[in-house]
């Protein structure tokens, strides 16, 4: 029997990996290297204006610049530096994937294609699942090619990042399927879900990690300052419309149930 599944898209922070395992202690750490270094400030107060600035944008290179201007009124590559290299040693030895995400990777790629559909720059989201060693389940060999495709779609660019479709246009241009058999695995109620099930996608939305208890009228804020800036969707969708697209069709609490809800659509 022909599958019912052409592919599944998964998003990357707080699906296949938890930040705030190991993200904590990070920054604690590279803080104690920053005052070591000369960071005028104290721990607590540091770490306070440290997660202000990251809750602008948790992917922006120069948070550590920030925090070092901030207190020091001026940029200072050792202290900058000290802040920098401490996280990625942190980083390296302590971000470890979502207990669940081998098994059900393992058991999903031989039977589909995977990618991962993800916000953010493509380098540093790139050298996440490299760090986790994942990269090879979004990846398969193109026998006329003679190479290998890789299935990963990144932007940190405002009219490319989900929810617009410019991810995932990509997606379905390097692998000919239709939204009608895709599954979209997120974390955000506007981001993943809407995004994707406005294309036609089934959607599954995890709840672990620091969106897990998101509500939809939290999403549909942002939604509403998305469009304030970008009013790419608004001819299409009405505001009832819009919360109706942000009701995932699967909601899971771990990855490893993602197994029964791929097994429910192939029987549907």
């Amino acid at each position: 029997m022909k599958s019912k599944i052409a592919c599944i898209h998964f998003d990357l922070d707080s699906v296949l990996y938890v930040p705030a395992d190991f993200l904590e202690t990070a920054l604690q750490m590279s803080l104690n290297a920053m005052i070591q270094a000369g960071l005028r400030a104290d721990q607590k107060t540091a770490l306070s204006r440290l997660l202000k600035i990251r809750s602008l944008d948790s992917n922006a290179k120069d948070h550590f610049n920030q925090l070092c201007f901030h207190f020091n009124n001026t940029y200072d590559p050792i202290i900058i530096a000290a802040g920098v290299e401490k996280y990625w040693d942190c980083k390296i030895s302590l971000m470890t994937s979502a207990p669940e995400t081998n098994p059900i990777l393992n058991f999903l790629y031989s039977k589909y294609p995977l990618t991962i559909i993800t916000n953010g720059p493509p380098i540093k989201q790139a050298g996440k699942i490299i760090r986790l060693s994942l990269n090879h389940f979004f990846s398969r060999y193109d026998d006329k090619m003679n190479l290998r495709k890789h299935y990963f779609y990144a932007s940190d660019e405002s009219e490319k990042r989900k929810p617009y479709p410019y991810l995932w246009l990509q997606a379905q241009r390097d692998m000919g399927f239709d939204f009608s058999q895709a599954i979209m695995v997120g974390d955000r109620y506007l981001q993943d879900i809407f995004g994707a099930k406005r294309l036609g996608m089934t959607t599954v939305k995890v709840n672990q990690g620091g969106h897990a208890d998101e509500a939809l009228d939290e999403a549909f804020e942002a939604y509403q300052l998305l469009m304030a800036r970008h009013p790419f969707f608004l001819k299409e969708h009405s505001p009832e419309h819009v919360r109706s697209l942000m009701i995932p069709d699967y909601t899971i609490s771990h990855l490893k149930e993602l197994e029964g809800v791929v097994d429910a659509i192939e029987t549907s």
